[in-house]
């Protein structure tokens, strides 16, 4: 059984994201799988996606709703469940098979963070882990939250600079759809966004989300992005994400 657990919480993400992820999983893997979602609200995920409550986390705010939450995955117990888990942020769009990611390396197994290319941060938008093997980074944040997040920046730079053991994926199967996909102005806003040889699972970090891209939206803050963050309607994830 290719157990695969998200989380959801607040209200960033609908359902729907949640209920496409279960879609893409289930057209790019070999059965059976399970997808568990920990989330505080249930409503409108599919029937056959199996839920679980989002713990909360004790964290100053606003740090207790954002990625720290996270570290819960770490938790002695999740559930019932047992054995080896694939996490997957929801903002992930999926594009190849992904048998691959339950059998490669050992232990805490995690995408590369492409920002930060020569340092060794794991992004934790993919990972694989073992449940129950590493309860010392939910403890150990939980004995000094205000430190911890002084010392790190995110969760994931803080699972990085304390966790025992950890490997990357092979860097062809996950991209960043900002760092790897957009091509460069003046191309940008006419040409559609490349697929890199051998992608399985394409990330998005931040904006645009996988259904602006679908859009061809990208929002920005400030009037002057505008200029250079623009992209066409993307097929490929119109196609693959559904």
């Amino acid at each position: 059984m290719k157990q695969i657990v998200c989380m959801k919480w607040g209200s960033l993400y609908s359902a729907d994201y949640v209920n496409r992820l279960y879609h893409m999983i289930g057209r790019n893997i070999t059965p059976p799988f399970r997808l568990i979602c920990l989330t505080d609200d249930p409503f409108g995920i599919d029937p056959g996606v199996e839920i679980l409550p989002c713990p909360t986390i004790e964290a100053p705010p606003p740090f207790n709703n954002t990625g720290w939450r996270k570290l819960n995955i770490w938790a002695e117990r999740i559930g019932e469940l047992t054995g080896e888990l694939l996490y997957l942020d929801l903002d992930v769009v999926i594009v190849g098979n992904i048998d691959d990611f339950f059998a490669f390396g050992e232990d805490y197994v995690v995408m590369r963070n492409f920002t930060t290319p020569h340092r060794r941060i794991g992004n934790t938008s993919v990972f694989r882990f073992p449940i129950g093997k590493h309860p010392y980074l939910l403890q150990r944040f939980l004995a000094a939250p205000a430190a911890m997040i002084e010392k790190y920046r995110n969760e994931q730079t803080y699972i990085s600079g304390e966790v025992s053991a950890m490997t990357f994926w092979p860097e062809p199967w996950i991209r960043s759809f900002k760092e790897h996909c957009i091509l460069p102005l003046p191309l940008r806003p006419f040409v559609q966004p490349r697929l890199p040889p051998g992608v399985k699972i394409v990330v998005f970090t931040g904006n645009p989300r996988p259904h602006e891209a679908a859009e061809g939206r990208w929002p920005v803050t400030r009037w002057y992005k505008k200029l250079y963050k623009m992209i066409p309607p993307v097929r490929w994830v119109q196609e693959n994400w559904r």
